[in-house]
């Protein structure tokens, strides 16, 4: 006769159990696109108070000096000012474009990712000293839309890195598509840092690429990093295509 079991504990049933995990993994999907998306707002948030904030005060200041050379009656010195300050509006007009090109690229839809890039690097060389170095085997292939937003704002966490961390002279960006596999390089000639160390630093450059790294994830895409103190930095996302989300 078989031996009755006094466990009482029943078996989930698989479906249930496959619903489960699948709550779980978008709970946890929307849980990181949150504290990306607030990442990216405190980075817009410091760009207005850093950078085009100080311009406009500088104008400010630079308006007041020109109405006490007007007093005294020194043309010659306010049409120097005058000559300055459109040297400042366009540092304005460059920062402007770049931060709507932050936002949301107007052409992503139309152009793809490639041309967007180039034109967010032709920005990038206007507000600092980094040669930028492009490369990319994409032509007129269309991603899908999250794929393509996801590589843009990780270049542009990548770039931000680069320009305000890193003292690099050259970014190098190559975007190089194999089969149904995608890799993003990104490597530079700068600084460099203790890659091992980083988890654990609460210096903004290593929460940039703590941010990169969860957009990754969000795209089942591997990355890693390379870096030794004062030989530079090289970043490698790679996403097979077949195993990303893909938008409605």
């Amino acid at each position: 006769m078989p031996v009755k079991s006094d466990d009482k504990r029943k078996k989930v049933p698989d479906d249930l159990l496959k619903d489960i995990r699948q709550q779980i993994s978008s709970q946890e999907f929307y849980r990181k696109a949150l504290l990306i998306h607030e990442e990216e707002k405190k980075r817009i948030s410091r760009d207005l108070h850093d950078e085009t904030g100080q311009i406009v005060i500088a104008l400010g200041a630079s308006l007041n000096v020109m109405e006490k050379e007007l007093k005294a009656g020194h043309a010659e010195k306010v049409l120097e000012i005058i000559n300055d300050n459109r040297k400042l509006i366009q540092g304005i007009a460059n920062r402007m474009k770049l931060m709507a090109l932050n936002l949301r690229p107007p052409g992503l839809d139309i152009l793809g990712l490639p041309a967007v890039l180039r034109e967010y690097f032709s920005q990038c060389t206007k507000s600092s000293r980094v040669k930028i170095e492009f490369n990319e085997n994409l032509k007129d292939r269309k991603l899908d839309e999250n794929i393509e937003i996801a590589l843009y704002r990780i270049v542009q966490e990548a770039m931000f890195n680069i320009q305000k961390h890193s003292h690099a002279t050259v970014a190098k960006i190559d975007l190089i598509l194999g089969g149904d596999r995608l890799t993003l390089l990104v490597d530079d000639n700068g600084k460099g840092f203790d890659v091992k160390a980083y988890d654990t630093s609460p210096d903004s450059a290593r929460m940039g690429l703590r941010g990169i790294s969860e957009r990754v994830a969000i795209l089942n895409g591997t990355f890693s990093i390379e870096s030794t103190p004062g030989k530079g930095t090289k970043l490698k996302i790679a996403l097979h295509l077949e195993d990303t989300p893909h938008g409605n």
